[in-house]
């Protein structure tokens, strides 16, 4: 929900002051192109588990379009914001330049997808020391990042009967679909190595394609330190819901 009101907000802010910089256009321009193609892009993941095979297919080919389009307008609009004002700015002169809180929210806008992964990182970290682990001794945490900018956590939970045991990645997709969330676009894990990154086991990487392909993941270090990658990198050639559907057409 904060990540919708973020880009409504981006729209807005744009649309309202699109004619108040006469010098610094782009500015307003950059904010409602962000807000608008992030918003379509928020609305594809909310829909995509509502399509058949076709539309899904349409609808990945869209999203991945757009999150490319996303991550170029972001690095055109960095290089803009971060070389708006010259050594003679006059804040004074309102009717050249943009209003200094429109120009600071571009720059928050800019900052948010590292603020976002930072935070997601955090809170991972923090998940992990929750973990129940009497008998591995071995603490995982994760965190979830909805498309509504929302982070669930979860830990590893053992039980004396092995089998029993829950990842930290399958309790924070739990805590997820309990809450009312479907469609997610990120996930942090971590435990106690080191010296190496660590993903998910094999179960998990299941269970998260369950909610679509589209996942970053950022497998972290106990230091903070971290390295993405991608559900389809981990998961390659995988079974998804698409192959039920797929399989359920063919018998009709």
């Amino acid at each position: 929900m904060v990540l919708w009101m973020i880009l409504i907000t981006a729209v807005g802010m744009g649309t309202i002051h699109l004619n108040d910089c006469p010098i610094q256009r782009n500015i307003p321009v950059f904010l409602i192109v962000m807000g608008a193609s992030g918003l379509f892009s928020l609305m594809l993941a909310y829909v995509r588990h509502t399509l058949c095979q076709e539309g899904l297919s349409l609808c990945t080919m869209c999203t991945t379009i757009c999150y490319i389009f996303l991550i170029c307008w972001l690095i055109i609009g960095s290089d803009w914001i971060y070389s708006l004002y010259p050594p003679n700015y006059d804040p004074l002169s309102k009717d050249a330049y943009c209003q200094r809180r429109l120009y600071l929210f571009a720059f928050g806008l800019v900052c948010v997808g590292n603020l976002f992964v930072s935070l997601l990182v955090s809170k991972c970290l923090q998940a992990r020391d929750m973990a129940y682990c009497p008998y591995s001794r071995f603490p995982v945490g994760a965190a979830i990042l909805t498309s509504g900018g929302t982070i669930i956590t979860g830990c590893n939970v053992e039980n004396a009967s092995y089998g029993l045991t829950v990842c930290a990645e399958r309790t924070a997709i739990q805590r997820a679909v309990a809450e009312g969330h479907r469609s997610f676009t990120a996930i942090a894990v971590t435990c106690d190595i080191q010296d190496s990154f660590v993903g998910p086991c094999g179960a998990c990487r299941q269970v998260l394609m369950e909610f679509g392909s589209e996942w970053d993941i950022y497998l972290t270090k106990p230091d903070g330190s971290y390295k993405k990658t991608s559900l389809k990198e981990l998961l390659p050639l995988a079974f998804s819901p698409a192959h039920l559907r797929a399989d359920m057409v063919v018998k009709l």
